[in-house]
């Protein structure tokens, strides 16, 4: 089992986050959701989410307080992370929708 303690600001594709770690659990909150969107690939995410799963952790997400996806031990399955046949990943539902349609375009010219 992996033991994790961390503290670090980091940056996103311009966004700004926070990684706190204290043993398994693991919590990152960021200040744009977008910002998560280009790493969050399927494949990228599910290996992700397995390998924390391996090692007895989970990783929360959250941007402005609100949860965006979970992945690791804890997570479960929800519906769209079976949809997508990736164990282990939860994901809010505005996020999945997100992630999958791309960010919003202006329709103004």
């Amino acid at each position: 089992m992996l033991d994790v303690h961390a503290d670090v600001e980091i940056v996103l594709d311009g966004g700004r986050g926070r990684l706190l770690a204290d043993g398994q659990r693991l919590e990152l909150e960021i200040d744009r959701p977008s910002a998560l969107v280009g790493l969050s690939g399927r494949r990228t995410l599910g290996i992700l989410a397995e390998e924390l799963a391996r090692a007895g952790c989970t990783l929360r997400v959250r941007s402005r307080g609100r949860l965006l996806l979970i992945a690791g031990e804890e997570a479960g399955t929800g519906l769209v992370g079976r949809l997508l046949h990736m164990p282990h990943v939860r994901l809010s539902t505005g996020f999945a929708l997100r992630s999958l349609l791309g960010p919003r375009r202006s329709t103004h010219r």
